[in-house]
């Protein structure tokens, strides 16, 4: 999602229940409030895509697609290991959504300021200085969802695998 975020914009930032999707919300709308940026967590696709799990009604989809067009950047904040079947199934539904409007969107992974360095970096913006520096193009930072979609499939593939093997 490499650009360069102008003045004025509107930043989404999306995930799963307890994902740390409004933390990192909080985190850039502080460090982006000079270069007035609006930072959303509270968006109507996630308001529809939990009125679809809760009532099988995707009557929202549409209007929540069009509304998140005129945002500047869509960032989903990636599982960690310990997400639940539920956070699993609100991804997907993000994922899903996302890609089937052909909105392009970065996943966010890491915690605290590494997270927050990744989605600066993901915005096209400076990072803060962060413990470790990553180099460029390094797989597993590079955002690209259908990257990450097909290494968590061989992940889940080979854990499956191993354990009919066991059985």
């Amino acid at each position: 999602m490499r650009q360069a975020l102008p003045a004025g914009s509107t930043v989404s930032v999306l995930g799963a229940d307890g994902s740390g999707a409004s933390t990192l919300a909080r985190a850039l709308a502080m460090r982006l409030q000079a270069r007035h940026v609006t930072v959303l967590d509270d968006t109507p696709l996630r308001h529809a895509i939990d009125r679809e799990l809760r009532q099988g009604d995707r009557s929202l989809h549409d209007d929540a697609l069009n509304a998140h067009r005129r945002h500047a950047c869509t960032l989903l904040v990636g599982l960690d290991a310990r997400a639940d079947a539920q956070c699993e199934r609100i991804d997907a539904l993000l994922r899903a959504a996302l890609a089937g409007a052909g909105l392009p969107f970065a996943v966010i992974h890491g915690q605290g300021g590494e997270r927050l360095a990744n989605a600066l970096r993901a915005l096209g913006l400076e990072a803060p200085e962060s413990p470790r520096r990553i180099a460029p193009f390094d797989c597993d930072k590079c955002s690209d969802p259908v990257c990450e979609h097909r290494l968590f499939t061989d992940l889940l593939r080979r854990r499956v695998d191993a354990g009919s093997a066991s059985g």
